[in-house]
């Protein structure tokens, strides 16, 4: 009976030569550099590289849906120990659709430190749905010496010779918001012949160049595309005559990502061209998805993006998130842009930031957006447009007002105070004021709605002067279910902008006249209840050195409670740090302070409830 195992054992042998799948790994590139196949994967003692690669596999049977299996990404320092999961080489799920073919591209990062002296090996390991494994050759890893790249190829004086072959590689499946593996063509002299990238568009190639942003330092023989949220087909072309030598189309396909949210939004008024604007005084947060399990990642959808969500699925927590900005114009009419990474931003929210090289003299148009992060996937959110301010020139107005409302009416507002404007003079520069002419902007925000509706800013007819009176808080009408009501639905923001005609005189006694525009810090005027007259108050306000701080109550003494200073990001600028005047009467100074909104906090250590808090703003 023993005997009758032979033939099983045969065939089961033979049904693997015949049957198996054919795992190829073809490293493309080496930490910006293009490469030779069939040559080691060389890191040239960098600490971490990154090695863009393709993966195909040939079954010789078609492959049905469902039927699907994962591939990774292994690395070993030597081939008698087990291979582990590279970085960026976690599994995915493969896409024959229902041909005998899939083709997956990875980013992967190798540490010097994980290979031997002598180097070692990668490989590709897939596992079909039956749970076979089927492994690639190994392709070696050195750590020293010069990385072999793919020799140039000289064109002939035609381009479109038949002997010139322009091809690229390779159709990807990418998941909705992340990056697509670099896209290399056969290698060319740039100095040779001409070559451009097109993307299609309405369904044809257009006879110009793709106008996107390509990242590669070798942007002739390798295309590395932004983030991608539809599908694409691309092509290089050579040559800047017709005939052009085109080369074959690759196609970026898009599949669900496992992150399943990623939308970013800003409170506030949005101009004609869809801008909203922020002050480092008055920050405003930009935040998003994140914190929910919506915007978590579906590790049901990471194994199978045709998954349908449904409950019961599992999900785990984001890794970090990585904000970007990138400078534009009010029309934000140019494709081409530079995505620059906020350092040390890795949470939800984005408070205010200054971006690099911000202009002095006319307004700056930004864009923002996140990328969530899980292991190798990414995915980029919206993009939001904005405008950021910074308060300079001495521009301070002051201050906030609550306004008690009263049976019929509410209490009318003070005059808003504004410092004089002066020109910042940081090279000691002799500098003259020749004129400073104001005009005042409130903003309307209507709060009966969830969330608040912002309105445009809008020049104040007439309010031209140094200080301005805002116009009183009305009553309006509700009818509710309960009956009719009245309440204040209307609260108003406030700024002023100086516009400064000054004289720079230089030491021979020549002289040029320039015109600089600044935007103040905002107020808020609102309406509250009546809790009697405020018992902890701050003065002068604005302070430009001193600043003291009284309090009119008994509960405490002030000189005795901790004092804290914090700016507008809550970072503590001084801790008591303070003159006592009299046991309620406090001075401090704020000489240091760069211009700005600070909060003075006041802990008594008898509960939140008694605890004090007042604003106010440093000028020069």
């Amino acid at each position: 009976m023993s005997k009758n195992y032979i033939p099983l054992i045969f065939l089961f042998f033979l049904n693997t030569l015949m049957f198996g799948q054919k795992v190829i790994i073809t490293p493309l590139v080496v930490n910006g550099k293009s490469v030779v196949s069939t040559s080691p994967i060389n890191l040239e003692s960098v600490d971490r590289s990154s090695v863009s690669l393709s993966v195909r596999i040939e079954s010789p049977v078609p492959v049905g849906s469902g039927s699907e299996g994962t591939l990774s990404i292994l690395f070993t320092k030597d081939n008698a120990i087990t291979p582990i999961v590279a970085e960026g080489g976690f599994e995915r799920m493969t896409n024959f659709g229902g041909g005998n073919t899939a083709t997956i591209s990875f980013v992967i990062t190798l540490d010097l430190s994980s290979f031997n002296l002598s180097g070692g090996s990668i490989s590709a390991q897939y596992k079909s749905f039956s749970g076979i494994v089927y492994k690639s050759a190994n392709v070696s890893v050195i750590k020293n010496g010069s990385t072999p790249t793919t020799p140039p190829v000289t064109p002939p004086t035609t381009p479109t010779a038949p002997n010139f072959k322009n091809t690229l590689c390779c159709d990807q499946d990418v998941r909705y918001g992340d990056r697509p593996a670099p896209m290399i063509a056969t290698t060319i002299d740039p100095s040779k012949v001409s070559a451009s990238w097109l993307k299609l568009v309405g369904g044809q190639f257009p006879n110009a160049t793709y106008k996107g942003v390509n990242y590669s330092t070798n942007k002739y023989n390798v295309l590395i595309t932004d983030y991608v949220t539809e599908p694409g087909t691309y092509k290089r072309r050579l040559g800047n005559d017709f005939p052009f030598n085109d080369s074959n189309p690759v196609n970026i396909r898009i599949i669900p990502s496992p992150i399943t949210t990623n939308e970013i939004s800003i409170e506030g008024a949005k101009d004609a061209n869809g801008f909203t604007e922020i002050t480092n005084t008055n920050p405003k947060s930009i935040y998003g998805s994140g914190r929910s399990v919506s915007a978590q990642v579906n590790l049901n959808i990471l194994a199978d993006p045709y998954h349908v969500a449904q409950r019961g699925d599992t999900y785990a927590d984001l890794d970090r998130f990585e904000w970007q900005y990138t400078r534009t114009s009010p029309n934000d009419n140019s494709e081409y842009k530079t995505w620059i990474t906020i350092p040390n931003e890795i949470g939800t929210t984005l408070e205010y930031f200054t971006p690099e090289n911000m202009s002095a003299t006319v307004d700056n148009y930004f864009l923002v957006r996140r990328i969530a992060i899980y292991k190798d996937i990414q995915r980029v959110s919206n993009v939001l447009k904005i405008i950021p301010r910074i308060v300079k020139n001495n521009n301070i107005i002051c201050c906030d007002q609550v306004l008690i409302e009263g049976a019929s009416s509410v209490e009318s507002p003070s005059v808003i105070t504004g410092s004089a404007p002066s020109i910042e003079n940081p090279n000691g520069a002799n500098i003259q004021i020749l004129n400073t002419t104001y005009q005042w902007q409130n903003q309307t925000i209507t709060t009966n709605t969830r969330p608040n509706v912002f309105g445009t800013w809008n020049n104040i007819n007439g309010s031209t002067s140094k200080d301005c009176l805002p116009v009183p808080l009305q009553y309006t009408i509700v009818n509710g279910p309960r009956g009719t009501s009245q309440t204040v639905q209307t609260i108003y923001n406030y700024r002023r902008i100086a516009t400064i005609t000054y004289r720079t005189i230089s030491s021979n006694g020549s002289f040029a006249d320039a015109i600089t525009k600044s935007y103040s810090n905002e107020i808020n005027i609102k309406s509250g209840r009546d809790y009697g007259p405020a018992t902890l108050i701050a003065y002068p306000n604005p302070a430009s050195s001193i600043i003291n701080v009284e309090y009119k109550g008994a509960d405490y003494t002030l000189s005795t409670t901790n004092i804290t200073v914090a700016n507008t990001l809550g970072t503590i600028v001084n801790s008591n740090n303070f003159s006592t005047v009299s046991p309620n009467i406090i001075s401090i100074d704020v000489s240091n302070l760069p211009i700005g909104t600070y909060f003075i906090n006041v802990d008594t250590g008898l509960g939140s409830r008694r605890n004090g808090q007042v604003t106010f703003l440093k000028s020069n």
